[in-house]
């Protein structure tokens, strides 16, 4: 039983890690109608940009690698003078990331569109780099 909640517990981890909340929604679609120079002042340059059927789109990429922990529980048994160990490992690996974020501008270089795709999107603004992601106020 204790293995089945570990299990549900990590699966719930990575399912949220995915843009869940609707927190990549709202924060891709607060970058509609700013300049393509605000968002490279605050995301920094795109990973690439591609010209697409008459669409300007640019592409921001993070990818990352974590080391899942992992569990071993463990019994003996003593029968007669001899000890058995009997153990069990779950979890563990790694556990590869990544979120793509694009940005589609118009001919004045203005956030027209934007769409995101990854298992490594955030479902929380708030760590792992992802608190600069929302457009910020202007000042």
């Amino acid at each position: 039983m204790k293995k089945y909640i570990i299990a549900i517990s990590i699966f719930a981890i990575l399912a949220g890690c995915s843009g869940g909340f609707g927190t990549m929604d709202r924060i891709m679609q607060s970058w509609n109608g700013a300049s393509l120079e605000e968002v490279i002042a605050q995301w920094g340059y795109p990973t690439f940009q591609q010209d697409i059927a008459g669409r300007k789109l640019y592409h921001w990429d993070k990818e990352m690698s974590v080391m899942m922990p992992a569990t071993t529980t463990g019994s003996i048994s003593v029968i007669g003078s001899t000890a058995h160990l009997n153990s069990t490992t779950f979890g563990g690996g790694m556990f590869h990331g990544s979120c793509r974020r694009t940005l589609e501008v118009n001919n004045d270089n203005i956030i027209v569109g934007s769409q995101w795709s990854g298992n490594n999107c955030p479902f929380a603004d708030v760590a792992m780099g992802y608190q600069n992601w929302q457009r910020k106020p202007v000042k």
